[in-house]
């Protein structure tokens, strides 16, 4: 994955506030912009006019040429004095990424109001909501200190350098981010995250902030988001499963890319057999465990609270990003391929993390379901295609880089000598 070269910070209500320059909230900031730099990523600065110091004595300093002595001299974008458009327009942003050489998913945004959420989303920029200064958007990942967004960079954004599993195959994609494991001698630094992950999902303990955050920055610094229209959650197994925890966190995600995050794009008519349950009882379940208990929804809410569709929003041409906990033989994620490329549009699947030691099994051939939109169900299970664990494993270092990631965002703090 690209690494981060660029945090593109706001002038107004983040780095300054009309009438107010809180002497201790800008030690905290100059932190966060010298640690930024010593991590090898770029502060710059935007606005869309200069900003003025009103002196003891009565003269005036720009807030620019403070900031030059206070804390160093770094790159300004002021729309009015240079030919950057003005914010919130796209072209802002892309005459900042275009003048430093940023791919889109090079960079991230920090701002804070109405304004800032706009430039971000029409800049398709990941969107970091800045509350110290007072909440005035309330869209966006939403931060209450500069240190807090120095830890959401580190751990998500600069700590893991790839997928750890990842399967690109012509139309099939299926992307994760660690392995899971909580018994395995072999994979021991994943026991804590696995079994933290397992209980955010499973059991309503554990962090689903830790876990959204972490799967949106993963899609996001990929670039996979410029390619997506819509992120949906795979549903549990039981008719009466409660949302996937992490749904608010891509909700967030994908109005900070300009994607739709569609709810209830696949709905679960009826319960299907558990995994575990089967093998418990000396059973086996594969893709027409699912392929028979699901069907897309035609008319799914555009949001968690928003009104349906008038028609399905899925159409050739549209790609959509599907999301579940766990990827063991990938038989949900093949169920809602099939269902979602049945209608024309394309498929990303992605997991929290892959089971160790099991092949994914694709469905060979699965041409379209007919109406993909009403209860189906498979005569036998399908032909496969079978892709090996080890065969597709891309980053042997993501156990323990997560396991280091997972320890350190619970007792972040700055570096020393800062």
């Amino acid at each position: 994955m690209p690494s981060l070269k660029g945090v593109i910070f706001s002038l107004s209500d983040v780095i300054v506030t009309e009438g107010v320059l809180d002497k201790s909230l800008l030690e905290e900031l100059s932190k966060l912009i010298r640690w930024l730099v010593s991590v090898g990523v770029e502060p710059v600065f935007v606005g869309n006019r200069p900003w003025f110091l009103t002196l003891e004595d009565g003269s005036k300093l720009s807030f620019q040429s403070f900031f030059d002595q206070y804390i160093g001299k770094f790159s300004w974008f002021i729309a009015s004095e240079s030919k950057m458009p003005n914010k919130p327009f796209a072209g802002a942003m892309q005459f900042v990424l275009r003048e430093k050489g940023w791919a889109k998913h090079e960079a991230i945004y920090i701002g804070n109001s109405e304004i800032d959420m706009k430039t971000a989303r029409n800049g398709e920029l990941l969107f970091l909501n800045a509350l110290w200064y007072g909440q005035s958007s309330p869209y966006g990942f939403q931060f209450r200190s500069p240190i807090d967004i120095a830890r959401f960079i580190d751990c998500f954004y600069l700590k893991l350098d790839d997928w750890f599993w990842a399967l690109e195959n012509d139309d099939l994609r299926v992307y994760s981010i660690a392995p899971f494991s909580t018994l395995s001698q072999r994979f021991a630094e994943a026991k804590g995250y696995s079994q933290h992950a397992k209980d955010t999902s499973k059991s309503g303990s554990g962090d689903p902030e830790f876990w959204g955050r972490l799967l949106a920055s993963s899609v996001y610094k990929a670039g996979i988001s410029e390619e997506i229209n819509f992120i949906t959650s795979y549903p549990g197994h039981s008719k009466s499963s409660k949302d996937p925890v992490v749904n608010d966190a891509l909700e967030i995600f994908a109005d900070c890319v300009r994607a739709k995050f569609i709810p209830n794009l696949i709905v679960r008519h009826t319960d299907a057999q558990k995994s575990q349950t089967a093998r418990t009882s000396g059973l086996t379940v594969g893709v027409k465990n699912q392929v028979d208990t699901i069907h897309l929804n035609e008319f799914p809410r555009k949001t968690k609270a928003g009104e349906p569709y008038v028609k399905s929003p899925l159409t050739t041409g549209k790609t959509v990003l599907v999301v579940d906990d766990f990827c063991t033989a990938g038989n949900s994620f093949e169920a809602a391929r099939w269902y979602i490329q049945s209608t024309g549009s394309k498929v990303v699947s992605l997991s929290w993390l892959k089971t160790i030691n099991t092949d994914y099994q694709a469905v060979d051939r699965p041409g379209k379901i007919k109406n993909p939109y009403i209860p189906n169900a498979l005569k036998s299970e399908p032909v496969k295609k079978i892709y090996s664990y080890s065969g597709h494993v891309r980053n042997h270092r993501a156990t323990s880089d997560l396991s280091d990631i997972f320890d350190r965002y619970y007792s972040w703090s700055w570096p020393a000598g800062l």
